[in-house]
């Protein structure tokens, strides 16, 4: 049986076990966070992309395991919240990304 990703221990150490490269870019958008404690149009920054993942700043902690929605510029984006980290008055959230819709026009 598989273990839920809230339960997963969170990772120290300066080791990436990525899988995916990432690019490193700067973005504003707006995130909904979908669960456990749902909230709207929420102002993030993205630092960085990968393959399949991303890393936001916000202006708050997000509990690993939330659900999050991205709006981006073509697409919205559904992803899973890794880890958050406090980085100074603002926290980095690596985000699993699990699909990535087209928006219509």
């Amino acid at each position: 049986m598989a273990i839920p990703t809230s339960f997963r221990k969170a990772h120290y150490g300066r080791i990436d076990r990525r899988g995916d490269g990432r690019i490193a870019c700067e973005g504003d958008t707006l995130i909904d966070i979908l669960s456990p404690k749902p909230r709207s149009s929420v102002q993030a920054r993205i630092l960085d992309v990968g393959e399949a993942s991303l890393k936001l700043s916000l202006p708050f902690s997000v509990s690993p395991g939330s659900l999050l929605r991205i709006h981006m510029t073509e697409s919205t984006a559904c992803g899973e919240v890794r880890y958050c980290t406090a980085e100074g008055a603002e926290y980095y959230v690596g985000v699993k990304i699990d699909e990535v819709t087209p928006k219509s026009n």
